[in-house]
């Protein structure tokens, strides 16, 4: 007994039954990709980028929360009835999926933020620019560097400050630090082999590979859309605030973590054969080091990117 979810749905009841959820899906990416070719402004399209990558992600989480099961019931070699229920575990095609849906996020955000930037009217103050000219020439010249006949004699510059240049690189540190707890613990009991209470940003080493809960999902969505949007173009104002509200979204998810370590229930015989259970707890590990970084590294580059877009207002008043 197999429960295999694929982008077609659950593959094991056959291709003739599928999900009428995962067709919508494949419906609204086609459009999207095909729309993103022949629309001219990408404001409308962005929008509907944006929403679509949300409902994707929260139908992952939504199947992650609550995987596919499958009750059975049978006979052993004796005769007696048993019965039991499958459970379907996150496998590689999940993190696909996660991948896939912050990509139309990404996409669909810096949609909107370059729209924002080609308006003419928000466009103008927020670029400083500096004429280089080789030799001076006057500008009614025919080969004026300003003449439409040469206008490869501008050199474009943007005014970056070093509030500016943190807003778009402290986030990949806190992307960094995510990656580096793949590896490093964050919640570990070293005085056990017991599987299930060992956390890194994967989620929980059991037997079936890493458990992504919905938490953890949102976590790598958050750092990797901060750290993809802050390189990928200026961010405005409102996403310095989101990337703050990311920040302090993660340091308050740490703390439920610590407030809440992982638990497992262990069962086992003594040398008499007497039977004996205690609770396994993880502890803090060094990943809580790396967490704690990532998230006040999000919470810093927000604010400087508030800081920036200010001294920009002042720049060009």
């Amino acid at each position: 007994m197999r429960i295999v979810v694929t982008s077609l749905g659950d593959v094991s009841r056959g291709l003739s039954d599928l999900d009428p959820e995962f067709v919508i899906i494949w419906c609204c990416l086609l459009a999207c990709v095909i729309s993103a070719w022949l629309v001219d402004r990408l404001l409308m399209w962005a929008w509907a980028t944006v929403c679509l990558g949300i409902a994707v992600l929260a139908s992952l989480i939504n199947m992650v929360a609550e995987p596919p099961s499958l009750m059975w019931d049978g006979q052993d070699e004796s005769g007696r009835w048993i019965g039991g229920m499958e459970v379907a575990s996150p496998a590689a095609g999940a993190a696909l999926w996660a991948i896939g849906s912050m990509a139309l996020i990404a996409a669909g955000i810096c949609g909107l933020i370059g729209e924002r930037q080609q308006s003419p009217d928000r466009f103008r103050p927020r670029i400083r620019r500096w004429l280089v000219v080789s030799s001076p020439i006057s500008p009614s010249s025919p080969s004026s560097p300003s003449s439409p006949s040469n206008p490869g004699r501008f050199v474009v510059r943007q005014h970056r400050t070093l509030a500016g240049s943190a807003a778009r690189l402290l986030p990949l540190l806190s992307m960094a630090a995510w990656i580096v707890m793949i590896w490093v613990p964050i919640m570990e009991n070293t005085a056990s082999d017991v599987k299930g209470v060992t956390l890194t940003s994967l989620g929980l080493n059991t037997t079936d590979l890493v458990d992504m809960s919905p938490g953890i999902l949102l976590a790598w969505s958050a750092v990797i859309l901060s750290a993809a949007v802050g390189l990928s173009m200026d961010p405005p104002t409102w996403w310095s605030a989101i990337v703050v509200a990311f920040g302090v979204s993660l340091y308050f998810m740490l703390y439920g973590i610590l407030a809440y370590p992982p638990t497992v229930r262990w069962r086992g015989e003594t040398a008499s054969g007497e039977s004996i259970s205690a609770n396994i707890v993880g502890f803090p590990a060094a990943g809580v080091s790396f967490w704690a970084l990532g998230s006040i590294t999000l919470i810093v580059a927000g604010i400087s990117g508030l800081i920036a877009q200010r001294q920009r207002r002042r720049l060009f008043r």
